[in-house]
């Protein structure tokens, strides 16, 4: 079988060589089979790519890929029939029907968008720049709006999400990296979700900081009933959540009259205000979050599609169509959100101006703030937003967690099972750090945008990549010449704006703060370049060597397959 993948005959002594190579790569990454679409599968390795047991196993593990791949099956495995929307396919066109059933995963997504950090963001924005980076919050949620059609592209076309992939694809110890700069994501993204939740439990209780984290901790788990009720169900829950904070601050624009030109001009004029580039470049690393594009490439498995060998192909892009509508609706929605909380402070700030009163542009203050401007049931009517938002992205931030742990290590437990192990993984860490720092939260927002900055290059590049390869999308939806530069070309700006912004926020008072900050740049081109050059397992695992390659990264990397076959398997 591994004879009718080569491209070209050897002589016999060649041809030996390889077949023994080949043996070998079966004996780790399974049996490889071309399914009727001409699309090499290949079989899931044990955890971060472990070679399994020679005792019949190889033939139950392609059984249960086959089984996956027929079921549409990704990350949710769960065998209750609630948790999977059932789809079947026709050949008609736009269906506002069957749009609907597809509706979820965008809004579960789009939370992260809305979470107590961006909104932390949206008050900073409003005060440094006032309207003017209008246009560029729209920018970045457009720009979102690709990146997550791709996240889901991912996951709808292989019946895998992106964390199984990486475990799939790369060696096991870039992939263990990848695993815990992706925790340490979510965990600081927790970190402001858990005290932003906590400080809404203030505003409306008078309760201290430090319990409302210990509440937020405690009611998170509530999470656990509302799965059990089925996926449409907490999709529901969600889309409410979602709504709450919608009305709470466009009932709170509608209150506070602000100036229809300024904000029309704002959206529609580019324009950076001098001292605004980091501003600028923060409001881009805010919207694209890196455990969104796991989370968004595992959670369109909640819907199974028609994957019949004389459907499949109809089915996919079907499916890929109505998620491209539902993830720029959902999107479009949150850049509604976002601009209503900037509009909404930015007038409040200028009546405070005019009024010579002095105020703090933060998360926690912005509560006295609309008290002030619109009386003291506004500062109610912004904890409930912020409590429903805070709450709402705990969990979902959870559910990355989730996904993230599954997929890269494989773990074989219950979904009560699962969630409680994960979030222990990513909540209590996130508890530790609020409780001891929550009187440093400005401070803390900030290291953690950094992190979300150099996390993001890491996620985005492995996405991009996959789907360049038709060993893994299929020959019928790799990307094509114009794709394929589009996304060399967003990867080089999204890393070159993280870079930007990460060395923005490092103190420059010292030469060694120079020499350290050029060493971090250089490392992080490196590890950056490595994992973009490194080569996918279904493309050297065929012949052991990288045939599309540049001949130095050929050599490089042919070099260091053929050494698999005396050595430990990468």
């Amino acid at each position: 079988m591994w004879e009718s993948l080569s491209m070209s005959e050897y002589d016999p002594g060649e041809r030996r060589r390889r077949q023994q190579q080949t043996e070998f790569a079966e004996s780790v990454t399974g049996t490889v089979e071309a399914t009727p679409n001409r699309r090499a599968e290949y079989v899931e390795l044990d955890t971060m790519g472990s070679p399994r047991s020679s005792d019949g196993s190889a033939n139950k593990r392609r059984l249960s890929l086959e089984q996956t791949l027929d079921d549409g099956a990704t990350a949710v495995e769960d065998t209750a029939s609630n948790q999977h929307v059932k789809i079947e396919y026709d050949a008609g066109g736009f269906s506002l029907k069957k749009l609907l059933r597809f509706v979820g995963p965008g809004i579960l997504v789009s939370q992260a968008l809305l979470d107590p950090g961006n909104i932390e963001s949206d008050i900073s924005q409003a005060d440094t720049s006032g309207y003017k980076l209008l246009w560029l919050l729209l920018l970045a949620h457009i720009l979102c709006i690709f990146v997550q059609s791709l996240a889901a592209r991912l996951g709808v076309v292989t019946g895998r999400h992106l964390a199984q992939h990486i475990r799939q694809q790369y060696p096991r110890p870039l992939a263990t990296v990848f695993w815990l700069l992706t925790e340490l994501a979510i965990i600081g993204a927790d970190i402001q979700e858990v005290i932003g939740t906590a400080t809404a439990l203030h505003i409306l209780t008078g309760i201290p900081i430090w319990a409302g984290v210990v509440i937020t901790a405690v009611d998170s788990f509530l999470f656990l009933y509302i799965q059990r009720l089925g996926v449409r169900v907490t999709e529901l829950v969600f889309g409410l959540m979602v709504t709450t904070l919608a009305v709470c601050f466009w009932v709170e624009m509608v209150l506070i009259k602000p100036d229809a030109r300024e904000v029309i001009k704002g959206m529609v004029i580019p324009r950076i205000p001098q001292g605004s580039a980091v501003q600028a470049v923060g409001i881009v690393g805010c919207v694209l979050m890196p455990h969104n594009l796991f989370l968004h490439s595992a959670l369109v498995g909640s819907r199974k599609l028609d994957r019949r060998e004389e459907t499949r192909e109809g089915a996919i892009r079907e499916a890929m169509r109505y998620f491209r509508i539902e993830t720029a609706v959902s999107l479009v929605y949150a850049y509604l959100i976002n601009m209503a909380v900037v509009v909404v402070f930015c007038k409040a700030f200028e009546l405070m101006r005019a009024e010579g009163v002095a105020y703090v542009a933060s998360l926690a203050e912005g509560a006295n703030v609309l008290s002030h401007v619109l009386g003291n049931g506004s500062k109610y009517v912004y904890a409930v937003g912020l409590l429903a938002i805070g709450q709402s992205t705990t969990m979902t931030g959870t559910l990355s967690g989730q996904y993230v742990t599954e997929g890269f290590w494989n773990m074989p437990v219950k979904p009560w099972q699962r969630v409680l192990i994960t979030r222990s993984i990513s909540l209590v860490p996130a508890l530790i750090v609020a409780l001891t720092a929550a009187a440093h939260i400005d401070l803390l927002s900030e290291i953690i945008n950094v992190l979300q900055a150099i996390v993001l290059s890491f996620t985005i590049i492995p996405l991009l990549k996959l789907q360049d390869h038709a060993e893994v999308m299929g020959p019928e939806f790799a990307f094509g010449r114009v794709a394929r530069m589009s996304a060399a070309f967003l990867t080089l700006a999204i890393v070159t704006l993280n870079a930007y912004m990460v060395a923005s926020v490092i103190p420059l008072d010292s030469p060694s703060m120079y020499v350290a900050l050029c060493a971090v740049v250089i490392v992080y081109v490196l590890v950056l370049s490595y994992t973009a050059a490194f080569p996918l397992r279904c493309v050297w695992s065929r012949r052991m060597v990288v045939d599309r390659a540049p001949p130095a990264i050929r050599w490089l990397f042919g070099r260091a397959a053929l050494a698999v076959d005396v050595g430990a398997p990468t």
